[in-house]
């Protein structure tokens, strides 16, 4: 029969444990029967959930289900995850927050989505059936801009709707022998797992959820979350931005010098020294970004083929860059310099996006 592991990363979650541990009873016995299990790790939380987890358990009976990991001195959501993921032993591993805005019925349909082949299931709140009720507005802000600098800076997770969520499962295959490779920061431990688990991009599914309002406590969220988020990203897209934007910089010097050395030297016209100036920057932008930036993708098509490519999403941004100074010029009655200079973060972004997801656009499994 297959074992379903169901961890839950917690900090000063005792009244919210009281009812979620029979909510679960209830949800896994009646997929499973006996065979499941259900690891707390509590980073040494001041309200003693993890002496609650276990009283409550004693008393609906599930003790012997019930695993319970403390932590001194060792505080993150994501790295509780992965502790929780090497104590475990079941076929399937669920994920979930315990301050009860993941409604534990949708289990059901989770496991369902295994069944039926699929290797991670991600609960959404943003696809059809999906709702986001417990979030604030300012926390809906950062979490669609969470989303879209994830999906901007790490191709793995474009194909999700919601790649916040921090309620999924998956089965223990996607993470066998990974777990060393992990190095999480921050909170979001799906990311991690979309980028270093071993799975099929067609074998990922989403399945709807309400994310409700907390019964007790609050969120953890801060300025620390949010800036350890911001480094999470960077590290998972191996700082592959920086290195784009290096590599910008020096397509400004070859483009100027060979600008300089074909006018004032070999005499050609502006015209064509320009073109030439251009065409260079392009060409040494192409081999730079081949062989530093984008060096460990396995990337669709012929070398010819993203040559080609890559001439499309530069006049792409070159166009963005030189549209946004007109119209912010001209309707915006803005700087010419400021307007110049938005106009080049804009081109420069659509660049990078081209470059990242349509250029050395990956092929195959994450594996």
């Amino acid at each position: 029969m297959t074992k379903i592991s169901v961890v839950l990363p917690t900090y000063n979650e005792a009244e919210n444990t009281k009812l979620l541990l029979p909510a679960l009873k209830k949800v896994l016995e009646d997929i499973t029967g006996k065979s499941y299990e259900i690891i707390i790790v509590d980073d040494n939380s001041p309200d003693n959930t993890a002496t609650v987890a276990k009283e409550t358990a004693r008393s609906i009976g599930i003790d012997n289900n019930l695993k319970v990991i403390v932590r001194e001195g060792k505080r993150g959501l994501a790295t509780a995850v992965i502790d929780g993921f090497k104590a475990s032993s079941g076929d399937y591993l669920v994920v979930m927050d315990a301050d009860l805005q993941h409604p534990p019925e949708k289990i059901k349909e989770i496991i369902l989505e295994l069944e039926k082949g699929a290797e991670i299931v991600v609960a959404s709140r943003f696809i059809k059936g999906g709702r986001d009720e417990g979030l604030s507005f300012v926390r809906k802000i950062f979490s669609k801009g969470a989303a879209l600098i994830g999906k901007l800076l790490v191709p793995q997770i474009r194909m999700l709707s919601d790649p916040m969520s921090g309620f999924f499962a998956l089965r223990r295959t996607v993470i066998e022998g990974r777990l060393d490779l992990m190095n999480p920061k921050g909170f979001k431990i799906l990311l991690e797992i979309m980028v270093k688990g071993k799975y099929s991009k067609d074998k990922v599914r989403e399945v709807p959820i309400i994310f409700g309002k907390r019964t007790y406590g609050e969120s953890k969220l801060g300025l620390k979350e949010i800036v350890d988020y911001l480094l999470h990203i960077l590290s998972l897209n191996e700082y592959r931005i920086l290195k784009f934007m290096a590599v910008g910089v020096s397509g400004v010097f070859v483009n100027e010098g060979v600008l300089w050395l074909a006018h004032y030297k070999v005499a050609l016209p502006v015209y064509l020294s320009g073109l030439l100036g251009i065409e260079t920057s392009i060409l040494s932008n192409f081999a730079l970004n081949s062989l530093v930036t984008f060096r460990k993708e396995r990337a669709k098509g012929t070398l010819l083929t993203r040559l080609a490519k890559y001439h499309v999403a530069t006049a792409i941004g070159a166009f963005m860059n030189y549209a946004t100074l007109l119209l912010l010029t001209h309707l915006l009655r803005l700087n010419p310099l400021t307007a110049n200079l938005i106009g080049i973060l804009l081109g420069f972004l659509a660049n990078y996006t081209l470059s990242e997801h349509y250029v050395w656009e990956r092929v195959g499994s994450y594996e």
